[in-house]
Order: C-alpha cells, then structure tokens, then sequence
C-alpha cells in the first residue's frame, strides 16, 4: 500500500453474515498497515453490528433510501484516498463510478462459475475457494506479497456481556452455563428439521448438563416449535434481542449451533466454538465457518448440492436429501469435537 494511503472506505450495505465476513478484510489490512484509518459504509439497520470494533474508525450508516448523491457528497468531505468495494452492487457499482479520482478495488462476484455449478453441477472453483479468500481477492495489489488473511471478528464489551446474563436470568437460567442454537434461516431449505434440534438438544442437556438458548427474529417460527418439544430448561430468546444484546448472549456461549445465517457467522468472529449445518449451500456459494474452532457438518454426496447461491431455491427433489441426510448423530459427534 502507498505511504499515501491514510484514509480507507470499506463499502459493504447488508447483510449481517456478509458484513461479518468482511471484518477479515479489514483487520487484514489494519494488521499490515496500523496507521491506516479504515471506514465503513453501511445501512443503518446493521450499524450496530460492528459497533466497538478494533479495526473500523468510523462507521457511516445509511437510510435504505438514502440517494447515491447524498452518499457521493458524504463520501467527498471524507477525502478518502482508496474505496474497497466488498459488495459489488448496483447502488455501490454507481458510487465508485461518480468517484472516479479515488482509487478503488472491488470484489468480483464468481457469476459464471456458479452458474455453472447449479445448472450443469459442474464445480470449477479452486480448491481452497471460501468466503475469506474471495474477499481478499482485489487487495494483492495493496497488501504483501505472502500475507495472511486474518480471521473474522467481532467486539463486546463488558457492561454488554453482564446484561446478557442479566436477560438469561430473567428469562428462567439457572446457572451461567449455556449453548445457542440458531435453527432459523432467511429460506426455509438452510434449516435443519425441528425434530432433529429437539433430539440433539435432549441429548445435549443430559450429557453436557447445559442450558439450551434458542437465538433468532421474530419470524423465526422454527423456534417456536423446537421449544414445544425441547426440555422445560430450553430458554427462548428469539424475537426478544436486539442486534447488540443477541452478540452479547452469543458471546457467553459455551458452544453454539446453526444454520448459514447471520447469528452463526457472528457466533465464530467471536470465537465460540462453532457448529454449521449446511445443506443447499456450501462454500463455493459463500457458506461455511472457517476458524480452527468451528466445524461444518454437510454431506459431499449429494449431486445437486448446492443448489443456489443462498439456498433460496424450493427443493425440486421429493426429498431434500443435504438436510434429511444429516443426523443427530452427526451433529452431535462434531459437538463433542468441539467440547473435546
């Protein structure tokens, strides 16, 4: 990176598992380069997010309305030296487009080699590609030669911390030792059965002696039925967090287990042992924990998976065999791995 270089803007708008993921890129760049000012342009609903994070100086959050002028004419009194587009979306295509003097980078979506994946199951993708090395992808030019991709991240403070227990307390836990399941999903096909969650969770409360924590929104229906079945200990919390208090409730986690979505992903930059189910996605669309303490648990053997880039597409099989296919005993083998 030019000595030139003190002011950066990251440009990631949504959503929380993609802006988790972009973390690694930035404590790249703050691990290589200290003195650079790194900021980050965002929508406001996920401002809280990355709030105390030690790697962004400043975050610009944006109304979903907001007009690509207004963001140009806030971009310019920054005077920014260099824009890392990690989005590559329209809104943001036309911000660097209007910001031409300011050098910029910008992550180039694999379109033809997905493409080719879901409709013809073809996989062309390197070997190693995942989410974290995508993303690295358009800064060689900036960083060194060998440089090592860092770990995603996330930050929560004490006061935070304390008031999590605080909300499991009340909420009927009686002792601070918990694990956090996150079953629910953007699209129904990333979630693994209700009756499944509610077998390992029996399991997992008689072996571990642990409180199980149900995460998720409040259209997390998926919730709601795993606790009609689950042990009386089950606290339910989806629906009733915020952004910030949900990250701190994962953070006091002793182990947590999900679906491709946003809570899981929060879960690992926290560095809580971590537990994916993958079923229609799989790395090559962006899915799948990367830490040393986290495991996937998905089954390779499936020739139509994935099927989509978020696993939005309706199962056109009788059965959808990536979820079906996934044990208990899968899932909890892996968990004792991660307790080990």
């Amino acid at each position: 990176m030019a000595n030139s270089w003190r002011k950066l803007l990251a440009i990631r708008f949504s959503s929380i598992g993609d802006i988790i993921q972009t973390t690694s890129v930035l404590n790249t760049i703050k691990k290589y380069y200290p003195d650079c000012r790194i900021d980050f342009l965002t929508l406001k609903k996920y401002k809280p997010l990355l709030l105390n994070h030690s790697s962004i100086d400043h975050i610009h959050s944006i109304d979903a309305a907001a007009s690509i002028k207004s963001i140009i004419d806030l971009i310019k009194k920054k005077e920014y030296q260099i824009i890392v587009d990690l989005h590559n979306s329209l809104r943001s295509k036309l911000i660097r487009k209007n910001m031409r003097k300011i050098e910029s980078y910008c992550v180039s979506k694999p379109r033809k080699n997905r493409f080719s994946l879901f409709l013809n199951h073809q996989n062309n993708f390197d070997k190693d590609f995942n989410q974290k090395n995508w993303l690295h992808e358009p800064l060689t030019k900036i960083l060194p030669g060998h440089y090592e991709p860092s770990q995603i991240s996330l930050n929560v403070i004490e006061k935070e911390k304390k008031d999590a227990i605080t909300l499991l307390n009340k909420n009927g836990m009686k002792n601070n030792k918990y694990f956090t399941l996150i079953p629910g999903a953007a699209w129904k096909q990333k979630q693994w059965p209700v009756e499944k969650y509610i077998e390992l969770i029996k399991l997992c409360v008689k072996k571990y002696d642990l409180t199980p924590v149900l995460l998720g929104g409040q259209e997390d229906e998926v919730c709601k039925e795993i606790l009609l079945d689950s042990p009386s200990i089950t606290i339910d919390l989806s629906g009733k967090t915020n952004l910030r208090q949900a990250i701190a409730v994962l953070s006091g986690s002793i182990l947590s287990i999900g679906s491709d979505t946003g809570f899981t992903y929060a879960s690992e930059a926290l560095g809580i042992p971590t537990l994916a189910i993958l079923g229609p996605t799989s790395f090559e669309t962006g899915a799948g924990v990367l830490s040393k303490k986290s495991i996937n648990v998905q089954k390779n053997d499936i020739w139509c998976r994935p099927c989509s880039q978020n696993g939005s597409f309706p199962c056109y099989r009788k059965t959808q065999y990536c979820m079906e296919k996934i044990n208990t005993k899968d899932v909890l083998l892996n968990v004792e791995k991660l307790l080990a």
